[in-house]
Formats: C-alpha cells, sequence, structure tokens
C-alpha cells in the first residue's frame, strides 16, 4: 500500500542516517537508535515518529541548530574568555605591588571557584551524557560518570591553569629580565635608546625595563593556553583516564563502556572528542551495531601498567617545578 511505501522509504533513510557514526552526537539520535532497533524487531514506530527521527538527524545531521539554540555546543568554561579566569592568580602575582593586602588572595580565589566550577560542570555533562547512552540511573554509573569526569576536569585544571602556566610564565619573565639587565644586547639596547630620550627621561626609562618583563609574561598567556591545555590532555591520555577506565570496568564490567565515552565526551579534549565521534575505539571502549558498549581491553591489574601509569602522569607534573628550578638557574633572581 501507499502507507507501507512511505513506510519503508522513511526506514530506508532511518537507517542511512542511523548509520552514519557521526549522528551520535545529536540529540535525536537516542530516539533514532530505538526506532531503529524496534524496526528490526518488526514493531517499526508510527510513520511520522519515524519521519520525525530521520528529519531531525538528515537535516541537522550534527544537532548544531537545537545545540546552539540551548547554548550546548560552546563549553564557557574552555571556550571562551572565561578560560583566562584560571589564570586570575598569575595576573594577582603581577601586579601584586599595586594591589590592597586582600587583592592576591582574592585572585587565587577567583582561579580555584572557576576550577571548582568546571569541575563539577565536567561531572554533570558526563552524568547527562551516560544516562543518555543507557537509559539507566540505578546502577551506580551515573555516579560513577560524575565523579570520573569531575576528578579527570580537577587534575586537568591544577596542572593547565596552575602549575605549567606558571612554569611557563615565570621562565618566560625571567628569560625577558635577563636579556634586558644582563645581556650586552640589553646594555646596548638602553643606551641607544637614552641617547634618543636624553638623560631627563631616563627615570621614566628604567620603569619601562622594570615592567617589560612583567608584561611580556602576561601578553604571553593568550599565546601559550591552547598548547598547554592540548599537551595536559595527551598526558592524561596515557596516565589517568586508563586507570579511571580500569576502575570503571572493575566496578561495572562491560557496562563501563558508556561511563568512560561520557567522561571522554564531557572532557573538552578535541582529540578523544573526534574519535568519540566518529565511532572509533577510544581507550579500549567501542561500540557496536546495536549500540550496546563493550570494553574491548582487560581491566590492567599488574603493577608494572599501575606503575607505569603513575610514573608518566608524576613526571608529566613534575616537570612545571623542574623548568622553575631551570629557569632560576639559568636566568637567574628576576629583578
Amino acid at each position: 500500500t501507499r502507507t507501507q511505501t512511505h513506510t519503508q522509504t522513511h526506514t530506508t533513510m532511518l537507517q542511512r542516517c542511523y548509520n552514519n557514526p557521526r549522528h551520535t552526537r545529536t540529540r535525536a539520535a537516542p530516539a533514532a537508535r530505538r526506532a531503529h532497533r524496534s524496526g528490526r524487531r518488526g514493531n517499526l514506530p508510527p510513520l511520522k515518529a519515524a519521519a520525525g527521527c530521520v528529519g531531525e538527524l538528515c537535516e541537522d545531521p550534527w544537532g548544531q541548530d537545537e545545540d546552539v539554540a540551548n547554548g550546548e555546543d560552546v563549553d564557557i568554561y574552555r571556550d571562551t574568555a572565561l578560560r583566562y579566569a584560571g589564570y586570575a592568580n598569575e595576573v594577582g602575582e603581577s601586579f601584586a605591588v599595586f594591589l590592597p593586602p586582600f587583592g592576591v588572595p582574592l585572585s587565587y580565589a577567583v582561579a580555584i571557584t572557576y576550577v571548582c566550577f568546571d569541575s563539577v560542570d565536567k561531572g554533570k555533562r558526563a552524568q547527562k551524557k551516560e544516562f543518555e547512552f543507557t537509559q539507566v540511573d540505578d546502577d551506580g554509573s551515573p555516579a560513577l560518570a560524575f565523579g570520573s569526569a569531575a576528578a579527570d576536569a580537577m587534575v586537568w585544571q591544577l596542572l593547565a591553569s596552575v602549575a605549567v602556566p606558571g612554569s611557563v610564565i615565570h621562565t618566560t619573565v625571567a628569560a625577558t629580565s635577563h636579556l634586558i639587565h644582563d645581556t650586552d644586547v640589553g646594555s646596548a639596547a638602553h643606551a641607544t635608546v637614552l641617547a634618543q630620550v636624553g638623560q631627563d627621561l631616563a627615570p621614566a626609562l628604567d620603569v619601562a625595563e622594570a615592567w617589560t618583563p612583567t608584561l611580556v609574561g602576561l601578553a604571553a598567556i593568550p599565546m601559550i593556553v591552547h598548547p598547554i591545555d592540548e599537551a595536559i590532555h595527551k598526558l592524561l591520555n596515557v596516565s589517568l583516564r586508563p586507570a579511571i577506565r580500569d576502575v570503571a570496568t572493575l566496578q561495572l564490567g562491560d557496562a563501563a563502556g558508556a561511563v568512560v565515552r561520557a567522561m571522554l565526551m564531557a572532557s573538552g579534549n578535541d582529540d578523544t572528542q573526534q574519535e568519540v565521534l566518529e565511532d572509533e575505539q577510544v581507550l579500549g571502549v567501542t561500540v557496536d551495531s546495536n549500540d550496546e558498549f563493550d570494553v574491548t581491553i582487560e581491566p590492567a591489574k599488574d603493577v608494572a601498567t599501575w606503575t607505569t601509569r603513575a610514573a608518566i602522569l608524576v613526571c608529566g607534573a613534575s616537570a612545571p617545578f623542574g623548568l622553575f628550578a631551570i629557569s632560576d638557574a639559568v636566568f637567574g633572581t628576576v629583578h
């Protein structure tokens, strides 16, 4: 009949949309997957419902229109100017001499508040995503997804917003100060400028030279944010995140796949998010054609693997302190 023909057409379109792994990101995807699965069981949803799923997926395959309308395509803590709140303590330290007594502590409070809010946000994102994957909320997996993502975000922030930027900015300031005050190039530049402006402006020149290292350090912040963020993601991808995957697997078995994917999609890591969207293997977790999550790698139980992960994480976390020491040894105390 005509209705059956339309139904078959929509079923074919639905299968094509469903089989495109990129659609796992869309908010319409759960409805489409349920429709597709019920169709395989011989219980195809009403034509209107199937057409709605097809329309949502094929007209807006990435779910961008709905995401933009709901503000879900932008992570305000990582993808907007609010990201610089994590560097508030660096700015506070730079202008400490001009701030009231509570100025520097306030800058640290701003940075810590930002870190905490971001961690909670990532936990909630993962919890929501895990529920979308499984539609189950009474097996402990939502809480595990929240805790995993929040812990991941907290460690990421401590490294990406505090330890590494502090050492990089400190080194930048020290190197600039050394160039200005302790090298022949700096002395020659000082003499040349002084000859041009005259002795009357010598005090102003001294002030400018004193402030230049600090201003250079602050100017470096926009250039170092993204590289540092991505470097910390790569560090955690080979250390903390596999450990979280294994802990989740030991707790939930194969059901841990949804938890791990939810954590990764909430993490803000471009590399792992792209792999998730393309339905590729991510940290040993795959999704089969029936939309069932599977942990394909046995959780590591040997001491060597856990020791290696811990060593990588400790070395990565210790690197900023090593950079501090090298900077002070090479450039000396900042003037």
